[in-house]
């Protein structure tokens, strides 16, 4: 009599997206469509004399938890650009008393800004006349400045990164999960070799517990698989 092997199992992983780790993801599962086609028996006794199941769709989906540009650019086909650090100099505002003036480029508050009326003749006290963020200038109702006054602002920019939003047709990516049975210790991987995510549904920006956003997309055949028994989807290997 042959042995009953069980193998109980509690999965994590990393996942790699064009060989960049994305951080800490959840959720991530494999949804297959399938399409079935009957043909009915009708020579008495009802029922189906024959079928035939397609698979109509792969899908992989997975909630992301680390809220960079790069992972965001995959739920909202974007293109991330390298933003560099450097002086602006007298960029032009209206301002909005206690409200944002926004700047053009995110300011490094490091760095103390100069503000400016236009003329260039009087220069704000900042958290006298106004306060500085990162987004831009706050004009405040108790100091000098009036409503929809033209001023002007030089700052140090911040570098960092820049996520265009929908920008792209939405791209094909190779997807590898580098996982573990935390119930026995053995490794596993998956492969996807071509994955074309969808546009996410919705994003949460503010909220008083840790955010997420979910990613799915279409796992594609690879017509550069011809070998028989090989699958053009995805492969799953285990210890």
């Amino acid at each position: 009599m042959s042995e009953t092997v069980t193998e109980s199992y509690i999965g994590s992983g990393i996942m790699y997206v064009d060989g960049r780790d994305v951080g800490n993801a959840s959720g991530v599962k494999i949804d297959i469509e399938q399409e079935t086609k009957s043909q009915p028996n009708y020579r008495g006794g009802g029922g189906n004399s024959a079928e035939v199941t397609k698979i109509k769709s792969v899908k992989l989906s997975a909630t992301m938890n680390d809220f960079s540009n790069e992972n965001m650019a995959l739920g909202l086909r974007g293109k991330v650009e390298v933003v560099a650090a450097g002086a602006v100099d007298d960029e032009p505002l209206t301002a909005v008393l206690d409200g944002l003036c926004d700047t053009t480029k995110m300011i490094d508050t490091s760095i103390a800004p100069v503000l400016k009326n236009e003329a260039g003749t009087t220069t704000y006290d900042v958290d006298v006349d106004y306060i500085v963020s990162a987004g831009g200038i706050r004009p405040l109702s108790t100091g000098a400045m009036t409503e929809g006054q033209a001023i002007k602002v030089s700052y140090t920019s911040k570098a960092g990164n820049a996520l265009q939003a929908l920008v792209e047709s939405g791209k094909e990516v190779k997807v590898v999960i580098d996982g573990i049975n935390d119930a026995t210790g053995k490794p596993w991987t998956l492969k996807f070799y071509k994955w074309k995510p969808s546009p996410t549904s919705s994003l949460d920006l503010i909220g008083d517990d840790f955010g997420s956003f979910d990613i799915e997309g279409g796992v594609l055949a690879d017509a550069s698989i011809v070998a028989t028994g090989k699958s053009k989807f995805f492969v799953r290997s285990a210890a």
